[in-house]
């Protein structure tokens, strides 16, 4: 009897996948014009949201399918905080971290791969372990807990897994069937829209959590439970994991719902808190105090009276009691998007039990935000802006340098540097504030039914910037031509920095292709950094080599004294360009820059050889030498014509 379901089963499986139906939608997929290199699927998150949804996307982060000896490689796990939401790219913490950590190691090959997804949880995380397992890190980051009550699969989402963790563990392992996406597909519901406020509300099933309840309580074991079991797996593996606490804004987000638990005197807990607000209105703080502890006494679970306390705390001068306070209104917050500090304390439980590295992210956040964490590094509730993700990437940079890890950290990049140089360019600035305002615009900031709207509906462009910022939110033109455009524009004006700033987004965004780490290079060597110029230059080598690229190592390599290197990249470069003569003058003035510097060793002042070697130095774009020679040959003979015009020819 069992036997022709079971075959019917088996026949509608092998129909469905001959028919194309679904897929397995793998963590990492090859990129199609680089095959030796790997990415996060675009499409990895359809194994968790309801089918027809808009699902977010992991950030563009190739690296090689075979990892390259010596190489260093980071895998960076998490929700939306953890992607860079609102700025993605260059404005993700895992990028800025990269950055900062292949200054620090030029010499090694550093790869930081993000698999964060917004809306995503615990769940997805231990879903996932296995195959970053497999991709052998050397260290895995870990930056999650604001979702274990929304997010897809959490306690209190519409798209629950009824609370029971063995049938959401379940559900997740036969996913990868095309009967079980075919069932689950006629079963669940897609979002109404594909913004982020629509996934907001949409995911948020169960409205009301309150502190403490049973529903919260269930949220909390299921991210322990989960913690413990990804800690436990990265550990036997032997891979090192660094866990960070979280954070959001307690400041200045005021509690979404606060509510008085069942069983309160609700008029007298009203009136109560009707005489606070009427203190408050009198300028008589003391008052206001003694009305919002009596409230609290009698009720300790509306978060309302808690954050009104810390305002009065903080006016006062008492960080200490506004930071307690703010943290005992945004724990008693019924609608959950932002995680109560139970989350930490079990995250530093699980990574005491388990091995793993806790990093104060939590605690950074506050230090740049003045103690208190707020709109100083915060966009809305819970994201980070430029800012306050770079507190986190560097929380993390800090932490690996305690512990010693990649190598000698002889080439330490200090904060300021770092945050000087972040791949986020005013574009992706610009950006982020469009879609925090345009998040900001509706439930739960807005009531619900109600919407204002939002800047990037009405702005009128003035600048470029602006007016490629409103195309990306728009979705009118795709990143990297935006990007791109930008790069070039800020060329042609003689903005090199900016110019460099855009190239260095682009590179990090297309580590295997040649051209961007090209563009980056060439821009660096122009303002003179020819460390960095020299890093990105070696990648534009390794991923695809051109004339021009072999040219300007050539060039690197002679200011680094490396006089033998720089003749074999520039005897390259002419392989590559033979019909270049260019190319061929650039070789024989580096060829010729041993004889002519030891002839004026022997002559210093001796005219002639002081303008060829000027020549010289200016063909190898070494024009400080070529200046430091024209002014002595001014002294040996300041009539001297062709010293004239070399140095007006000079940049």
């Amino acid at each position: 009897m069992l036997a022709l379901p079971l075959l019917f089963l088996v026949v509608l499986e092998g129909g469905l996948r001959l028919a194309g139906y679904g897929d397995s939608y793998p963590l990492f997929v090859s990129a199609p014009p680089k095959p030796d290199y790997l990415l996060p699927n675009p499409e990895v998150a359809r194994r968790y949201f309801p089918a027809g949804s808009i699902v977010p996307q992991p950030q563009h982060d190739f690296f090689r399918a075979e990892k390259a000896p010596g190489s260093f490689r980071v895998v960076f796990q998490g929700e939306s905080s953890a992607a860079g939401f609102p700025y993605r790219h260059g404005g993700a913490p895992s990028r800025m971290l990269a950055e900062r950590l292949q200054a620090t190691f030029p010499d090694r090959e550093i790869e930081v791969i993000n698999t964060a997804l917004t809306g995503i949880n615990s769940y997805t995380l231990l879903d996932q372990s296995r195959e970053i397992i497999a991709q052998k890190p050397d260290a895995v980051m870990i930056y999650t807990g604001h979702n274990e009550f929304y997010g897809v699969f959490g306690v209190g989402s519409s798209q629950s897994g009824g609370r029971s963790r063995a049938l959401v563990k379940a559900y997740l392992a036969l996913r990868p069937l095309r009967t079980v996406q075919l069932v689950g597909g006629m079963l669940s519901r897609a979002p109404s829209g594909g913004s982020a406020r629509s996934v907001m509300e949409m995911m948020a099933g169960e409205q009301r959590i309150p502190y403490g309840s049973e529903r919260y309580r269930a949220g909390l074991h299921q991210f322990r439970a989960n913690l413990a079991e990804l800690l436990g797996r990265y550990r036997a593996s032997g891979i090192p994991v660094l866990l960070g606490t979280v954070a959001s804004n307690e400041r200045d987000q005021p509690p979404f719902v606060s509510a008085p638990s069942p069983g309160t005197d609700v008029a007298a807990w009203t009136r109560t808190l009707r005489a606070g607000a009427d203190a408050m209105r009198r300028g008589d703080a003391p008052a206001a105090e003694r009305a919002l502890r009596d409230a609290i006494r009698m009720d300790s679970t509306a978060a309302g009276p808690f954050f009104d306390l810390a305002r009065l705390a903080e006016a006062r001068g008492d960080t200490a009691q506004a930071r307690a306070a703010y943290a005992a209104a945004r724990d008693r917050d019924q609608l959950r998007f932002r995680a109560p500090e139970d989350i930490n304390r079990i995250i530093r439980e699980e990574a005491a039990r388990h091995g793993a590295t806790v990093v104060e992210c939590r605690e950074a956040l506050e230090r740049a935000s003045g103690g208190i964490v707020g709109d100083a590094v915060m966009l809305e509730h819970l994201h980070p802006n430029v800012q306050g993700y770079f507190a986190i990437a560097d929380a993390f940079y800090q932490a690996l340098r305690r512990k010693g890890m990649i190598g000698a950290w002889n080439r330490v990049v200090p904060a300021e540097q770092a945050r000087a140089t972040v791949p986020i360019t005013p574009v992706d600035s610009l950006v982020g504030v469009l879609r925090a305002d345009r998040l900001r615009s509706g439930w739960p900031f807005q009531p619900r039914g109600t919407r204002v709207t939002p800047m990037a509906d009405t702005l009128t462009p003035r600048v470029l910037e602006e007016e490629l910022a409103l195309a990306l939110v728009r979705e009118t033109m795709q990143w990297p031509d935006a990007t791109d455009r930008l790069r070039r524009a800020y060329e042609q004006a003689g903005d090199r920095e900016g110019a460099l700033r855009a190239a260095r987004a682009m590179a990090m965004e297309f580590r295997a292709d040649a051209e961007p780490a090209l563009d980056a290079g060439r821009l660096a060597f122009v303002l003179g950094r020819h460390d960095e110029s020299l890093r990105y230059v070696r990648a534009a080598v390794e991923r695809g080599e051109t004339a021009v690229a072999a040219q300007l190592l050539g060039l690197l390599r002679l200011r680094r004294g490396d006089h033998a290197g720089a003749v074999q990249s520039l005897r390259r470069a002419a392989q590559l360009a033979p019909q270049d003569q260019r190319l061929v003058f650039t070789l024989t003035a580096i060829e010729a820059l041993p004889q002519l510097e030891r002839e004026r060793a022997r002559a210093p002042r001796d005219p002639s050889i002081l303008f060829n070697l000027a020549t010289m130095y200016a063909v190898t774009q070494q024009f400080d030498r070529s200046r430091e020679a024209l002014a002595v040959l001014g002294q040996v003979d300041p009539t001297h014509a062709g010293a004239r015009e070399l140095r007006g020819q000079l940049p």
